[in-house]
């Protein structure tokens, strides 16, 4: 390590201890959470969580580009 508090130093540490495994895993979690989250505001009978589907829509791409960040390497 050459700096302190150096994040890429953190991520070649956690690589070897699964790092990878977990952005996977993470991306995968939510996915299914966000189809769940919006399969539930549709059948609900509550208008307000009907909001949710939308943006959820809307972030998911984002969220999936940050969780692909997590082992610092693209894919």
């Amino acid at each position: 390590m050459e700096k302190a508090y150096d994040i890429k130093d953190l991520g070649l540490k956690l690589k070897g201890k699964g790092l990878d495994v977990a952005e996977e895993a993470a991306g995968v979690v939510f996915e299914a959470v966000a189809d769940w989250v919006i399969e539930s505001a549709q059948l609900s009978e509550n208008k307000i969580d009907d909001l949710v589907a939308p943006i959820l829509g809307a972030v998911k791409p984002y969220v999936l580009s940050q969780i692909d960040k997590i082992d610092g390497q693209p894919g």
